[in-house]
């Protein structure tokens, strides 16, 4: 029977887990109907508007798109519709499981207050915020590919079959998800590998490998049919990607930068030390577990790097390729900061948690979340938050920074009452985009006006208007319809004749949609050669 104190502890720490999901929940969710999809996000829309089913699931395309996902979506565009949130479902429910999950999983290595303290560091963590709310491959593959890897370790070590259909299962799913996820799986099997031929030259008779030897081959079994076809039909898509860029020392920092969550370099510094004392700790408690995770890190950053693919010198490509080491460097930080915060202060079971979570805090606060989420910003993926932690370095956010921002915002700001903003043409890749910078200034809600059928014909980052797929994307309207149909709201409708970025994709000649609202609604409220703004009140 537990007595009154176990019962009152463990009431407080499911208090404790509830409110560390909430807190979760809200980074991840916050203004999330609000999102402009965006960049990347916009690879499988163009593939599945292109192609069918067969097409999709024979290429990874020009600009990658997720194989699975992008048939997903299809299915949803040719059944019940696709829409900008049954295209975050996926992501946004692996994200809130990860928080929960993965401490679950290490349970076995893990003691007192280490669990929950794991659990705060990929709540707040900016990168797995980000990935949770970004339409791409990573918020399913960062859980599954971590619980692929101790799935595989638990069935070498404790036999249970399940631990091994946990395995085969996740690590396929993330193989066809991103192929670069095979770099941790063949890892982890020629981990074990080796260690049964070491058993077999011991003289076990080679039982571990027949342990080994069946699993790996199924693994490969699966992951190669659903990965070589569309390598082998369309092998330019990967090769066409490599030798391109290299890595640079820097880009390690930066790296390490975006795993810890915060440019500042205390916090960096700091993050490093406690990982260091974290591989310490749970190394006396399984210093194998430890080997293990460090053969796979070392394995995968290796040949990710000899890869040279376009863009690695970025840290945050770098890190998206290899996002499954990241929850165990954040484990290995709990690890630390738990055993510094014991080794400080007393009593343990209070000055631990509250040690942690006052440094959860300023780490949470020392980086990008304060000013990703500063009022309404519809554009939290924009790489001026995301491709560096650091925003004097960051040269997205410098180029942001210079563009000279049109005085009609200003006067947009002003105006009184509820508004939102329609920006008609732009750009989907958000270094072209300077809608962000002007959203920061006029601190409306933003949609985006299709153009295709009206003005101009399809091109990327627009709708088709006459496809047989049901897409309807809230925070996309077609001008046609703007024009024909009455609407509760306020709004501005902001015409750009010119580009604001130095190398953009030129911009399709907008003068024909200009001309067909001046015809309905009279002399535009805003003019010059560079925009031109109409003035749509509610319901005219």
């Amino acid at each position: 029977m537990l007595d009154k104190a176990d019962t009152d502890r463990r009431w407080l720490w499911l208090l404790a887990w509830l409110l560390l999901f909430a807190l979760a929940a809200w980074l991840r969710l916050w203004q999330i109907g609000h999102q402009i999809l965006i960049d990347d996000e916009w690879h499988a829309i163009h593939k599945l508007m292109r192609s069918g089913y067969r097409d999709i699931f024979l290429s990874f395309g020009h600009a990658d798109h997720t194989i699975p996902l992008t048939l997903f979506f299809r299915l949803l565009a040719d059944t019940i519709g696709l829409s900008e949130w049954r295209m975050r479902a996926l992501p946004l429910a692996f994200g809130l499981a990860t928080v929960l999950a993965l401490p679950w999983v290490m349970k076995p290595w893990l003691k007192r207050s280490e669990p929950w303290v794991f659990g705060a560091l990929l709540a707040i963590s900016p990168l797995l915020i980000h990935f949770t709310r970004y339409v791409r491959p990573y918020a399913l593959t960062v859980p599954m590919g971590f619980i692929a890897m101790i799935a595989l370790w638990r069935w070498w070590h404790e036999r249970k079959r399940a631990w091994a259909i946990v395995f085969v299962i996740c690590a396929t799913a993330c193989a066809w998800l991103h192929p670069l996820t095979l770099l941790f799986t063949a890892a982890a099997l020629t981990w074990f590998g080796l260690i049964a031929l070491d058993d077999w030259w011991r003289g076990d008779r080679g039982e571990a490998l027949k342990r080994i030897l069946p699993l790996g081959a199924l693994t490969t079994l699966f992951c190669s049919a659903l990965v070589l076809p569309p390598l082998l039909a369309d092998p330019d898509a990967m090769t066409g990607k490599s030798g391109i860029h290299q890595v640079q020392w820097i880009t390690f920092v930066q790296a390490w930068e975006m795993v810890i969550g915060s440019a500042h370099w205390l916090f960096a510094g700091a993050g490093l030390v406690f990982a260091a004392l974290g591989a310490w700790r749970l190394g006396r408690r399984d210093p194998a577990f430890i080997a293990y995770w460090v053969f796979m890190i070392v394995v995968a950053l290796v040949v990710t790097i000899l890869l040279n693919a376009a863009w690695i010198h970025h840290a945050l490509v770098l890190v998206r390729y290899t996002a499954i080491a990241q929850p165990f460097a954040l484990l290995l930080i709990a690890v630390g900061l738990v055993w510094t915060a014991g080794c400080l202060f007393r009593p343990r079971n209070l000055a631990v948690p509250l040690t942690a979570s006052v440094l959860l805090v300023l780490l949470a606060f020392s980086g990008p979340l304060p000013r990703t989420m500063d009022g309404p910003n519809p554009f939290t993926n924009h790489l001026r938050y995301q491709l560096d932690f650091d925003e004097q370095r960051n040269p997205v956010e410098q180029l942001q920074a210079e563009l000279a921002i049109p005085d009609i915002y200003a006067r947009i700001a002003g105006e009184s009452g509820d508004w939102v903003v329609i920006e008609s043409p732009w750009h989907f890749e958000s270094v072209f985009s300077p809608l962000s910078a002007y959203q920061r200034v006029h601190r409306r809600p933003v949609r985006i006006g299709m153009a295709s059928g009206m003005c101009v014909d399809w091109t990327h980052g627009e709708l088709r208007p006459d496809s047989d797929q049901h897409i309807v994307f809230r925070q996309f309207l077609f001008l046609a319809d703007l024009l024909q149909q009455t609407s509760p709201e306020n709004r501005f409708l902001v015409f750009h004749r010119t580009e604001a970025v130095d190398g953009a994709r030129e911009l399709p000649d907008i003068e024909p949609c200009i001309d067909a609202f001046r015809s309905v609604h009279g002399t535009p409220w805003h003019e010059d050669q560079n925009q031109v703004v109409f003035r749509l009140p509610a319901s005219t």
